[in-house]
């Protein structure tokens, strides 16, 4: 969703305010974790991993982020506006900033840009508590299982490709990319999956519910 959708007079809008825009080459580091968030940014082209650094020196991936989606409507207007991840280019990549006062000039004016940002901010608070449920579990088979059957809910197909390979995967899940390669061939052992690169089919549906 974009924060214009359904607005008439976007470019009327738009023409009342400063509209920034940043160009980044891929692996730019466009935000470190715990900088201040000065800015709603607009991804109007290319993509971008957000990462989490751990205690132990390794990254955690907690979001990709596409074109048409929004980096800081979450935390703008928080009393600690600070960024909880590190985001980077993953390939060429061009940003709209809106600054603070500016977005909240338009969320007066314009109820409907109001009940578009909200909604962004709520879809939002649903991506990251799914993003806990599935560190919450306990083994690596269960976060495998946990996914792939989002994944099968959100498709209703037993066949898909996950965004991610394995590396990153790992990365996602919070688990050694040794020990993730490992488990997924004991499951492909079972007849529970077949995996072919990013591509995933469920052979055992029940097994897999069964894992969560």
């Amino acid at each position: 969703m974009d924060i214009f959708e359904n607005i008439k007079d976007k470019d009327i809008l738009l023409s009342q305010i400063k509209l920034i825009i940043k160009k980044y080459k891929k692996g730019d580091i466009i935000f470190n974790e715990n900088d201040t968030c000065f800015y709603l940014s607009h991804v109007k082209k290319g993509h971008i991993t957000a990462k989490l650094s751990l205690p132990k020196g390794n990254d955690c991936i907690v979001r990709y982020l596409n074109e048409g989606e929004y980096i800081g409507i979450n935390l703008l207007f928080s009393s600690n506006p600070k960024y909880k991840a590190s985001f980077i280019a993953d390939n060429d990549v061009i940003l709209e900033l809106i600054n603070k006062d500016d977005l909240l000039s338009l969320l007066l004016k314009n109820k409907k840009i109001l009940e578009n940002t909200l909604s962004i901010i709520s879809d939002f608070g649903i991506v990251q508590n799914e993003h806990i449920k599935l560190l919450s579990r306990k083994t690596i088979r269960s976060k495998i299982c946990y996914i792939l059957y989002k994944k099968y809910k959100e498709t209703s197909k037993l066949i898909f490709n996950l965004d991610y390979n394995k590396t990153n995967l790992a990365s996602y899940l919070n688990v050694e990319r040794e020990s993730l390669s490992l488990e997924i061939k004991k499951m492909i052992d079972e007849k529970i999956i077949k995996n072919n690169r990013n591509e995933y089919e469920i052979l055992n549906l029940d097994k897999i519910i069964d894992e969560i």
